[in-house]
């Protein structure tokens, strides 16, 4: 319609015309609230880029350190849905971006689904990624995220178990760059290897997913 023609309208037919749109819009987000409330899993398993397994695979036990040194295993961890992500502080593109995204996501949560959710940032630098290198790297994306480092056999074995990738890449000149996958891979409250999400993780979209994700047995 033209600028024209829309100058025409009376304020009637104005009226309308917004009343339908307001209601089209209402429409779709009833349905996305009643497609992901209704049945998650299938909700989830028609979302690209995303995979959830029915049945999980165990995930070994592990000890690691966190950003503030302490020792950490699957029992100092709550029972939560782990997001659980392998970076490094020295990346210069996907770590920073992830973390800020997934920042945002954290923000857009209520107090109540964030309790059933952790991010996991697993260093995949253990000689570069110390307590005292982790804790403000973390700290400046979001404070509540726990980072895991300082054990290359753990890293190895966990890495393998939940499907993750990582290799040092060495230059010519300057530090060695690593290389990893991109995925945020999903863990359940009882250490079980439930999928995986991959990006990008906007806002609204990570918002609806683990929301649904939160709702799996």
């Amino acid at each position: 319609m033209s600028g024209q023609a829309a100058d025409k309208l009376s304020p009637t037919a104005r009226s309308g015309l917004i009343l339908l749109a307001l209601g089209l819009l209402v429409s779709l987000s009833l349905g996305l609230w009643m497609g992901i409330n209704s049945s998650p899993v299938n909700w989830l398993s028609q979302q690209t880029g995303v995979m959830l397994y029915r049945t999980g695979q165990p995930v070994s036990d592990f000890q690691f350190i966190d950003q503030f040194g302490n020792k950490r295993n699957q029992a100092s961890l709550n029972k939560r849905w782990k997001l659980v992500f392998f970076g490094y502080t020295f990346c210069p593109d996907i770590c920073p971006t992830t973390l800020a995204d997934m920042n945002r996501v954290w923000k857009k949560l209520t107090p109540a689904e964030r309790e059933q959710l952790q991010l996991v940032f697993v260093s995949i630098d253990p000689e570069r990624d110390t307590v005292a290198s982790l804790q403000p790297y973390l700290n400046y994306f979001n404070p509540e995220f726990i980072g895991l480092t300082g054990n290359k056999a753990a890293l190895k074995t966990l890495a393998l178990e939940i499907n993750g990738f990582y290799a040092r890449v060495d230059r010519e000149t300057g530090p060695y760059l690593m290389d990893h996958s991109a995925n945020l891979m999903l863990i359940d409250q009882h250490w079980q290897y439930r999928g995986y999400i991959e990006p990008p993780f906007s806002r609204d979209r990570m918002q609806s997913i683990l929301e649904a994700v939160i709702k799996q047995p």
